[in-house]
């Protein structure tokens, strides 16, 4: 009978996502606010982060991206997106339902799809927060895991589903810390029931260096290129500019009801639905009879889970609430909000309170209600579907996008071209609109990345009221300077060399897209500029003499930057370098070159050529003392690779049931594959087949082994 409530479980779940996910279905990419993926999301040009060349800031990003990029090579990316985004939705309703008691039966329902289809879940798909979304789906999951940790410490399955549940939040660094938040008010509670003990100290040491060792591999070079990526601005600047909304109502009323988001423009049911406040109540209500019921059984967990509601709620409100002193100095001490830019995230814990709370009061209702329990099934499910029944279509802001064709035909033409160049976009700001999207909300995250094979140049500045940028973008800066002073500028293609620019698209749609043009297109032409293709939304220019990432040059000196920029003084003489490419961050350099070879990337002190360490040159490259042909490497992307796989051969372990005997084997195999990573036979596709391959061989082996056990254990009481 439980196996059959199971199944019947699953079945409603996919249901409900499968009806959510309908208006994406059409051939198309969803594009959104902070979500775009096209034919080059999983080229290798976009794990940078994996070879060093960027901070994994956001979390443990590039594995599964790794892993999607396996995928995509089966059934196209356009697929990829789709199920990832299904998967989460699914993955939402499953872990709450299945992370409570059996014996709440129906009364799962009612905290599952609340935890799926509340207006926290929907306005953060619209804005594209997948991988936020990925981590808050499986919280719940994690904190049963913890709770059973916490209770038998010492048996190795808990401990075992906790690290691997961690692992997968950390998806999202914002996700994960609001977990762990999560846990350290689920410890403090279990430590007022039971006391410290000596062996629950000794695991949670262990459980804390298990999850650390799986994700050195992006907490490090977060923490190491740190002051050389960012320059944050002050936690009131981040407040002022992502602080959550009232939305018609007042802001607490608006946390309360997991409403809150920082932007405006979105559709909500609410505003369509003047009553949704009326099963907004009756999940309140239920709700807190599940705290009353709750209290009277185990009362130290109801007043944890009446803990999420109020830290959420608190943390939420940041400097609005009554406690901002606290907060003001809490952002002095932990960058709160440089780490998670906007506070509403943390009304992700009030939806985690309210679906455990409601499982427990329908449950209470139900069996105090024995005749109602059909009528109550039937408003378990349709409550949560009531009140944010906007899911269901969105009310028409998304739908799937093709790119357009003179975009696809520039990519074309650019990825003919084997040279490894930069392609410049312009206007050059982060987030634009773009008319040709289908969604409502048209103001995107530059797509460029996602269509274009060669790395893009694009403002990494924000642009809002207190924070215009906290990136340090030593190209934004040269590339202010150059159109501040276009109208003096005739050698447009030799002040691109220093930026590798190769390939220019001035995208059409814009009002000032014309001042862009003076750069590059006069009735007299410009030298070495040409315009190679025209479509019905953009231009796509060529600068014939961009050769590539390395020059040699015998002007280094200690020329200024300004002196530099002078319209009519041209470049220093710079010539290129012959060079082959190892892998994404490892170069040799087989020509001959003057007293001085420039690799064209913004200072790294982590680029290394040889032994010896770069200079800046003019802030947009590294200048290194050239004496004869060797090796140029990112020093990070080895730290990055070794604890990689570090995480990789920790979680088979973790896996792998008994762990003892496949431990020297998978180090082995993982030593072995790092060799054809490192000289660039195996890239990110190949990695995340491994990675698919790998996991689903521990799990199968897990299994059979558990089945063999209980098949012996069963013949013997035979």
């Amino acid at each position: 009978m439980q196996n059959m409530d199971g199944k019947l479980a699953v079945f409603v779940y996919l249901l409900m996502a499968s009806l959510i996910m309908l208006p994406l279905m059409k051939p198309g990419y969803y594009l959104a606010l902070d979500m775009q993926f096209g034919p080059q999301t999983f080229s290798d040009i976009k794990f940078d982060d994996f070879y060093g060349q960027q901070p994994s800031s956001y979390g443990a990003y590039f594995p599964l991206r790794m892993a999607m990029g396996a995928f995509s090579d089966i059934i196209g990316t356009e697929s990829v997106e789709k199920l990832l985004l299904f998967s989460i939705l699914l993955i939402c309703g499953l872990s709450m339902h299945f992370s409570l008691p059996k014996e709440h039966g129906n009364a799962r329902y009612l905290a599952g799809l609340l935890y799926m289809l509340n207006p926290f879940v929907y306005v953060r798909f619209l804005a594209g927060h997948w991988s936020f979304l990925l981590s808050y789906s499986v919280w719940p999951f994690a904190l049963l895991s913890f709770w059973q940790f916490l209770e038998k410490p010492k048996e190795r399955m808990s401990l075992v589903q906790t690290a691997l549940l961690v692992a997968l939040a950390s998806i999202s660094s914002h996700g994960v810390i609001i977990l762990l938040i999560c846990f350290t008010l689920m410890l403090v509670f279990h430590l007022l029931k039971n006391g410290f003990e000596r062996v629950l100290g000794f695991r949670l040491a262990l459980l804390a260096a298990v999850v650390l060792a799986m994700n050195l591999y992006w907490i490090l070079p977060t923490i190491m290129l740190f002051e050389k990526t960012y320059s944050p601005a002050s936690p009131e600047a981040y407040f002022e500019d992502f602080k959550p909304q009232g939305m018609g109502m007042s802001l607490g009323a608006s946390l309360i009801s997991m409403h809150g988001f920082w932007r405006g423009g979105f559709i909500y049911t609410k505003d369509i639905f003047a009553l949704w406040w009326v099963p907004f109540l009756i999940i309140l209500a239920v709700a807190s009879m599940g705290f009353v019921a709750l209290l009277r059984e185990r009362a130290l967990y109801a007043l944890f889970l009446l803990s999420l509601l109020i830290v959420g709620f608190l943390l939420a409100l940041g400097e609005s609430s009554p406690f901002s002193w606290v907060f003001t100095s809490l952002g002095k001490q932990f960058p709160i909000y440089l780490l998670f830019r906007d506070s509403q995230k943390f009304v992700g814990m009030i939806c985690l309170g309210y679906s455990f709370l409601c499982s427990y009061g329908a449950h209470s209702l139900m069996n105090s209600r024995p005749r109602w329990k059909p009528v109550l099934l039937a408003l378990a499910i349709l409550v949560p579907v009531i009140l944010n029944f906007g899911f269901f279509g969105f009310f028409g802001q998304i739908r799937t996008t093709q790119y357009p064709a003179d975009w696809l035909e520039a990519a074309r033409i650019i990825e003919n071209d084997p040279s490894e160049t930069n392609v410049l976009i312009l206007p050059p700001f982060l987030y634009n609109t773009y008319s040709w999207s289908n969604a409502t909300q048209k103001t995107l995250a530059s797509p460029a990345g996602q269509v274009f094979s060669k790395p893009i140049i694009v403002s990494q500045s924000v642009m809002t009221l207190h924070v215009y940028s906290d990136i340090k973008d030593s190209y934004g800066s040269y590339l202010t300077y150059l159109f501040d002073k276009r109208q003096f500028i005739n050698n447009t293609a030799e002040l691109l060399v220093p930026l590798n620019v190769g390939y220019i698209v001035v995208l059409k749609e814009y009002s000032d897209s014309d001042s862009y043009l003076w750069l590059f297109k006069r009735k007299g032409g410009v030298k070495d500029i040409e315009l190679i293709y025209e479509g019905e939304s953009l231009y796509l220019f060529r600068n014939n003499i961009a050769a590539g990432p390395f020059l040699s040059t015998d002007d280094y000196g200690n020329a200024s930057f300004t002196r530099f920029l002078k319209a009519d003084g041209g470049v220093p003489d710079v010539a290129a370098v012959e060079y082959s490419r190892i892998n994404p961050a490892t170069y040799r350099i087989t020509g001959s070159a003057s007293p001085y070879l420039v690799y064209v990337s913004p200072p790294d002190p982590t680029v290394r050529f040889g032994d010896s360490t770069g200079s800046p040159w003019y802030k947009l490259g590294n200048v290194f003392e050239y004496r004869e042909p060797g090796i140029l490497t990112n020093a990070m992307f080895p730290i990055v690779l070794a604890f990689f796989l570090l995480a990789w051969l920790v979680a088979l372990i973790l896996i792998s049931n008994p762990p003892a005997p496949a431990t020297a084997l998978l180090a082995f195999f993982l030593a072995l594959s790092s060799l054809p990573i490192m000289d660039g036979t195996l890239g990110p596709h190949g990695i995340g087949a491994l990675l698919v391959i790998t996991v689903s061989i521990a799990l199968i082996v897990s299994y059979y082994v558990d089945l063999s056990k209980a098949c012996k254990s069963f013949l013997k009481l035979k």
